[in-house]
């Protein structure tokens, strides 16, 4: 598609740029279900997986792009309101979903009920965004790796996960 016929579509480049970054917002959210969304069984193994993932989503990435949302948030969400208000929309959406995974568990026995879920989902969401920040910056993926597994278990674990893992 020709300059000119980008312009005639979208106006100018900034509603360009928004139109992409919704549509990442739009793709990251569908994933961001498919990883978390599920039965309250299996919510503790999904958290975890969204964990350990956090911790090698750059690395993992040939050309070490890392998340959108979380650079742009970085390079221009003060100076870019609109732009920060869909950073912020993905953000929220993100903590929710991870809210809700974090009291599947809780129902399901595997983090004790009295923790703040929504606390946590927070947690968990800044860790993730801090992974691609620092990955982007060349910590190994081992030392991620660890860092995510030890989040993990600084969770609050009821002691019947833990010995059901033991078991």
């Amino acid at each position: 598609m020709g300059r000119g016929s980008l312009y005639a579509s979208f106006g100018d480049k900034h509603t360009v740029f928004i139109k992409a970054l919704q549509e990442y917002v739009r793709q990251a959210l569908i994933q961001t279900h498919e990883e978390l969304d599920g039965p309250a069984g299996t919510a503790i193994d999904r958290l975890r997986a969204w964990i350990l993932a956090g911790a090698g989503f750059v690395l993992r990435d040939g050309e070490h792009f890392g998340c959108m949302a979380g650079k742009l948030a970085l390079e221009v969400g003060d100076q870019d309101t609109e732009a920060r208000d869909v950073i912020l929309g993905v953000f929220a959406e993100q903590q929710r979903v991870l809210s809700d995974c974090v009291a599947a568990a809780q129902r399901h026995g595997d983090l004790a009920p009295e923790a703040d879920g929504c606390s946590i989902a927070c947690m968990i969401l800044a860790l993730n965004r801090g992974m691609d920040v620092m990955a982007k910056g060349g910590i190994s993926q081992a030392t991620l790796d660890a860092a995510a597994e030890q989040a993990f278990r600084g969770l609050p674990l009821i002691e019947a996960y833990s010995r059901r893992q033991a078991g």
